[in-house]
């Protein structure tokens, strides 16, 4: 169950490493892109993952597993619209210019600490334009303003920390590609202790279910309730282990 993945996830795992390549062969040559060849090694790349990984939607047969053309459709548009997007003629117009001190999908967990507290702020794209400093994040899912403000606030929180960039020089970014290309860019003017106070509140929570913080040994699970949700549940590798295979009960007495 802990290697299980999801059709959604992979496809946004799949945009992600093709992006990562692409900017790391811009490194190398700013020659014209290949469309074709570009097209074509993205769908190298999901065939080789989608037939390596079990899936959920199969494993658990709780959603309807689209087909393979299918998931690249959406990879293919993603790439398109990025393509075709101005954020694409800025990079090679702007960006280009400091390429060698790009950093393109860090390895590790990016690990930093946020007024003391550990975190994990990996960034897809961090790249100097003169005295700024930019931050893209691709997403090809559901557009979450709120989440993804948080998700940003981290990403400038960990630059200004482990880069000592001061505040007024980040400017963090989500690049929205499905299904139309959308950039969403968060003021950094707003005060971002309020984001402090939540990691802090929210770390204290999960200390709760700590039997041994230092060591992160939880609670006994029945100090877990249960709370089926189908927002939560449905992705859940591990659903098998409160349900039943084919599904766990609605509150009505359905199945989801």
């Amino acid at each position: 169950m802990k290697s299980l993945t999801s059709y959604p996830l992979e496809i946004g795992n799949v945009v992600h490493d093709v992006l990562e390549a692409f900017l790391r062969r811009l490194q190398k040559s700013d020659s014209d892109i290949d469309e074709r060849r570009f097209i074509g090694f993205a769908r190298q790349k999901a065939q080789d993952y989608f037939s390596s990984k079990t899936f959920i939607e199969d494993y658990y047969e709780s959603l309807d597993a689209p087909s393979f053309d299918e998931a690249f459709a959406k990879i293919s548009k993603c790439l398109d619209n990025f393509i075709k997007s101005p954020c694409f003629s800025w990079i090679f117009m702007k960006a280009i210019t400091n390429k060698e001190n790009w950093l393109i999908e860090p390895p590790g967990f990016g690990e930093t600490r946020l007024n003391g507290l550990k975190a994990y702020c990996k960034m897809d794209f961090l790249f100097p334009v003169g005295d700024e400093f930019h931050i893209l994040d691709w997403k090809t899912g559901n557009k979450d303003r709120y989440k993804h403000s948080n998700q940003l606030i981290g990403y400038a929180a960990a630059t200004h920390n482990n880069f000592n960039v001061p505040w007024k020089d980040i400017f963090p970014k989500i690049v929205y590609l499905y299904p139309e290309f959308e950039e969403f860019e968060l003021d950094l003017k707003e005060d971002v202790s309020l984001f402090f106070d939540k990691v802090k509140r929210q770390t204290e929570e999960m200390y709760a279910f700590c039997a041994d913080v230092n060591q992160n040994i939880p609670l006994p699970i029945e100090a877990f309730a249960l709370s089926p949700s189908k927002s939560a549940c449905t992705f859940c590798n591990f659903q098998e282990l409160c349900f039943s295979k084919k599904g766990f009960p609605k509150t009505n007495g359905e199945v989801f």
